[in-house]
């Protein structure tokens, strides 16, 4: 028997453009709404708010780190 798939309803697309924007990752995102990682990204990609690859992700934050370094030097 096949697994149900429950349908995503407008206030779960909502949460889920707002987890997007607020930089989580589709992982976090699968254990707020209990569903697969894949079934995350999906959805967000049909949303038209795919979530950004890990490594642009990393490399944002390492950026961001670096530029905190530098203003502590002076």
């Amino acid at each position: 028997m096949p697994l149900s798939r429950a349908a995503w309803t407008p206030e779960d697309s909502e949460r889920l453009k707002q987890l997007v924007a607020s930089g989580a990752s589709p992982a976090r995102a699968s254990v707020i709404f209990k569903r697969s990682v894949g079934a995350v990204q999906n959805q967000a990609r049909k949303l038209g708010i795919p979530f950004p690859p890990r490594h642009n992700i990393r490399r944002e934050i390492l950026a961001k780190c670096d530029a905190a370094e530098k203003s502590l030097r002076g």
